[in-house]
């Protein structure tokens, strides 16, 4: 489902929903939803005329826009609905300034998953090896709680497991009990200015090449260069967003059974 964010025309935005729906007579639900006649709203979505705030708030509120999805519709909407050329350049500024923090994927993430670490020393033990945090996420799995097994996952000594077991279980993130390791805290997210981004994402990309010899059914690589339009661009930007986010929808209450890592680059190469 497309979100508001990828628009600067709620009239497109309103058109694309409808467009991809597969209720009967959703467009009459919108029109319904904003108090007005069927007729008239198919005028709007077809025409010059615009809807007025309170109509696009009945819209809101059966569409279940969260309160800054709700904020940023209005936004559209006075920027649509404006005739003065240097008050549509400020609103248009506002716009541009909501959709970047939205594609900021910290921001799309729930505040109350996110775990901060304030000790310093923790982060940089915990971003020094990709072992950390796998061992971290794999003790989660039931069957890798037990270290031969978890060492003969990884390829690794049993004592080297141990000792990094050992390190996370002094961070917090994982406890021993009955013999067995579990998780017990943390969904670490990095924001793009830590001084540990590059090491975390370096890390699991040189993985993700370990990965590429062995040639496994199951594993997907994929890379492309390719040119493309400013404006297809930031649509696809939007989507690489919004199946993140799908992505975590996803896996979070997902059961336990295999460990996965995703990496994911979506950029402009070149200096500028």
């Amino acid at each position: 489902m497309v979100s508001v964010y990828e628009f600067t025309d709620y009239k497109v935005f309103l058109r694309k929903r409808i467009a991809q729906s597969d209720q009967r007579g959703f467009a009459t639900r919108l029109a319904e939803a904003a108090g007005c006649q069927r007729s008239y709203f198919s005028t709007v979505l077809n025409g010059n005329i615009h809807l007025l705030p309170e109509h696009v708030f009945g819209i809101s509120e059966f569409l279940e826009l969260s309160n800054e999805e709700q904020e940023y519709l209005f936004l559209i909407l006075d920027y649509n609905r404006a005739g003065n050329a240097a008050f549509r350049s400020h609103l248009l500024k506002k716009i541009k300034e909501k959709q970047l923090a939205w594609k900021d994927f910290k921001n799309r993430l729930k505040k109350d998953s996110i775990y901060e670490v304030e000790d310093m020393s923790v982060r940089q033990f915990y971003y020094s090896s990709w072992l950390y945090a796998a061992i971290h996420i794999a003790v989660s799995i039931p069957k890798l709680g037990d270290v031969k097994h978890l060492a003969t996952y990884f390829g690794i000594p049993e004592a080297t497991a141990v000792w990094h077991l050992e390190k996370l279980a002094q961070m917090g993130f994982v406890e021993k009990k009955g013999g067995r390791w579990s998780w017990k805290s943390g969904d670490l997210h990095l924001s793009k200015d830590s001084p540990w981004i590059a090491t975390h994402h370096s890390n699991w990309r040189m993985q993700a090449l370990s990965d590429l010899p062995q040639r496994k059914d199951e594993s997907l690589h994929f890379s492309v260069v390719q040119s493309l339009s400013k404006e297809d661009i930031e649509k696809l930007r939007f989507r690489v967003v919004e199946w993140v986010e799908e992505f975590k929808k996803t896996a979070s209450p997902s059961t336990p059974e295999e460990l996965v890592c995703l990496n994911l680059d979506f950029f402009k190469p070149g200096a500028s």
